[in-house]
């Protein structure tokens, strides 16, 4: 769907100037005294129910992209136990009258507009058919679209499904070779078992095609000559050989999609696009929308879609519903039973995002995820569509329940099974009560290794979302070698200016503490002994720190950012310039007295070389910086020690660690286990700087033969 930008920015201006104003609605006069005043908005936009939906209204970069961080937030959250009907096809009740426990839900919302599970941009819950809550935070607006991620996996899929229902194809024909529909394909160049791959193989992600990041960043790089056939034909070109061992693991991504959208266009009449606009969307009463154009010149099957937050529960509710939209069967029952079902289930190394201690046995079906969802001594089988940041269509059939959220925050959404099923599920289960009150805890108790942290693996997680990391500015983040204690630089919310904050594990359990305000980048070193900040540091004393001292000459007037050191004792660290511009540098203890620092190679110094992290043994340095073929506006590199002792070239850690954003101050765990950095999530006046782990792995996966 294509809209004119530079007039939709005219309308956002006009729209916002009378948003940031709204405050807690509900239509129900019934109040809850143990809840905080909700007030009847009894004119205004919210109850506005002709009210125009806007699509994709979001402020867009200077490369043409949607910069959602950019959206200007709401001052109130607007919070409704008894949603409007707005004539949209969606049919409304209220909360605590048609059902469920409105105040249980009401304190879940009140306790998200303050910021203690995350960022969302909405939250609605529809149940028996009726949507009884609705809700809007940060950057939701209740009649603007709202980017889908990967959660456009799911209405690809139904896509396909609804080309089933017409005639188009068969349920059968998911298992025929997915190359038979696609006319215009030079099979004699395929790689071996090209044939091997189903539609059904591929809407649930065990293909078997493997096609490696080099040859991915190709096919991006020559996108305009890969439209049509000529994509399918450098897939099963480029692939590894299919084979029926590659085809048993689930493989997410891997061109699942776009050949899916490519049987879509090759088998219905006229294009793919005209066919979801008037034949799917159509059908339901969804005309704003936007649907961007992906590799191979359709409608992007994986994502790059964007939907209202109640054009969202549309789906959710088709699917529900069995495939049924007002009474007419738009997808087969038979293909909605299979995309919602557990086809296979995930390898233990995929991570079950959004999910926690009461989400367990995950798995996918045709471009859905599923789950059991534990409240009590029941469990709940859940399917969802899910989209990175925090996009999610939670269904829970056995209680007739939809769940849509959607966020905007890299990391969003991290809890939302979990919250699923420890504050939403029981509100709709009589004799039920929740399991955590963050009203009295300011977030839940943390035990185990890494403040109770399950690790990541290969893909970058926000470190400890909701405790350590949260909206505002969490910078540096490094254990002591017992990992018993967490350091890292806060500022923002309670903490006006930036302190040295530590958690502490004791008795198995993790506390957290203001040591001082900042005074530095704390690094610890390998024995545990010294803290370093920049030129300055603190020594051990039992289990504090003493006050502050100078390393001396030749540091002490030296513009030291970060510091870091090495099992020997080298110093390895930045010199930041008046240019904004940096080199690392290094200085080694001879007989008790440091030498006169060095400059390392130009392989490591290329105008701007930050944050210095060396190994304990010396056998690679992780820095930032930003140079020409990079991601963003800094981006993290590793250089490895040859065998003469040289530093080699600077690999960057690729496009899992670094992205458009600020990616830097990168260590590793004393025990080697994970990779820790920095990503700014705000703006450019770095408001909103997370910090993210991932499994240590990659380095060795980048270290040159």
């Amino acid at each position: 769907m294509t809209i004119n930008l530079n007039f939709m920015s005219l309308i956002i201006v006009t729209l916002l100037s009378g948003w940031t104003s709204m405050s807690t609605a509900d239509n129900n006069s019934s109040t809850n005294n143990d809840l905080a005043s909700e007030v009847t908005v009894e004119h205004g936009y919210w109850d506005n129910r002709n009210l125009d939906y806007i699509s994709t209204p979001w402020p867009i970069n200077q490369d043409g992209l949607v910069d959602i961080k950019t959206m200007p937030v709401l001052d109130k959250a607007f919070i409704s136990t008894a949603p409007v009907e707005r004539n949209d096809g969606v049919t409304v009740g209220k909360l605590g009258i048609d059902s469920g426990n409105k105040s249980m839900i009401v304190k879940l919302a009140q306790e998200i507009s303050d910021g203690l599970h995350g960022d969302f941009d909405s939250l609605l819950i529809t149940h028996k058919g009726k949507l009884v809550f609705e809700s809007y935070y940060s950057r939701g607006r209740l009649n603007l679209t709202h980017p889908q991620a990967s959660a456009t996996k799911t209405y690809t899929g139904f896509a396909l499904g609804r080309a089933i229902q017409l005639g188009y194809l068969t349920m059968a024909d998911l298992n025929k070779p997915l190359i038979s529909f696609l006319k215009e394909l030079d099979s004699s160049k395929f790689v071996d078992g090209a044939e091997k791959v189903t539609l059904h193989q591929a809407l649930n992600m065990r293909s078997g095609i493997r096609i490696i990041n080099k040859k991915g960043e190709e096919f991006e790089k020559y996108r305009d000559q890969l439209k049509g056939r000529n994509l399918v034909q450098a897939i099963f070109e480029q692939s590894d050989p299919i084979t029926s061992e590659s085809q048993r693991s689930f493989s997410y991504g891997n061109y699942s999609t776009p050949l899916v959208m490519q049987v879509i266009d090759a088998v219905v009449p006229g294009t793919a696009e005209d066919f979801i606009k008037n034949d799917l969307l159509g059908k339901m009463g969804i005309s704003t929308y936007e649907w961007r154009t992906g590799l191979g010149g359709l409608p992007a099957g994986g994502w790059k879609s964007s939907f209202s937050s109640r054009d969202m529960m549309k789906f959710g509710t088709l699917a529900i519903n069995k495939g049924k939209w007002n009474g007419e069967q738009l997808i087969p029952e038979a293909y909605i039973a299979k995309a919602i079902s557990r086809i296979v289930t995930t390898d233990d190394d995929v991570k079950v995002f959004g999910g926690g201690k009461d989400v367990s046995n995950q798995g996918y079906g045709y471009f859905w995820w599923n789950g059991d969802l534990k409240v009590g001594d029941k469990s709940y089988f859940s399917t969802s569509a899910q989209g990175g940041s925090g996009q999610f269509i939670i269904l829970v059939e056995a209680l007739e329940l939809v769940i849509v959220a959607t966020g905007s925050h890299r990391g969003s959404g991290g809890k939302n099974l979990q919250i699923a099923a420890e504050r939403i599920l029981p509100a709709f289960i009589e004799n039920v009560s929740p399991t955590m009150n963050v009203s009295q805890n300011k977030y839940p108790i943390l035990k185990g290794p890494y403040l109770g942290q399950k690790p990541p693996g290969l893909t970058p997680e926000v470190f400890a979302p909701d405790v350590v990391t949260t909206k505002y500015y969490e910078f540096n983040g490094v254990f002591t070698p017992d990992m018993k204690e967490f350091y890292l630089i806060r500022q923002g919310g309670k903490y006006e200016k930036p302190k040295l904050v530590v958690f502490r594990q004791k008795n198995n359990q993790w506390y957290e503490s203001v040591i001082s305000p900042r005074a530095g980048t704390p690094f610890i070193s390998p024995d545990g002994k010294t803290m370093h900040l920049g030129r300055n540091y603190k020594e051990r004393i039992g289990t504090d720190w003493s006050e502050k001292k100078s390393l001396g000459s030749p540091f002490k007037d030296m513009p030291i950012m970060r510091l870091t050191a090495s099992a020997k004792g080298t110093y390895f660290f930045d010199e930041f310039k008046p240019d904004f511009t940096g080199d690392i540098r290094y200085s080694r203890s001879v007989n008790g007295q440091y030498q006169e620092p060095k400059r390392l190679s130009k392989k490591i110094n290329a105008g701007k070389s930050f944050h210095p992290f060396i190994s304990p043994d010396e056998s690679y340095l992780i820095f930032d910086g930003k140079r020409a073929g990079g991601y963003g506006g800094s981006d993290l590199y590793i250089s490895y020690r040859q065998y003469d002792g040289s530093w080699g070239e600077a690999i960057n850690l690729g496009d899992k660690i670094n992205t458009e954003a600020w990616e830097a101050v990168a260590s590793v765990t004393p025990d080697g286990k994970y990779l820790f950095f920095n990503r700014n999530m705000g703006t450019d006046k770095y408001e909103n700087v997370d910090i993210f782990w991932v499994d240590a792995q990659i380095i060795e996966n980048l270290r040159p033969n």
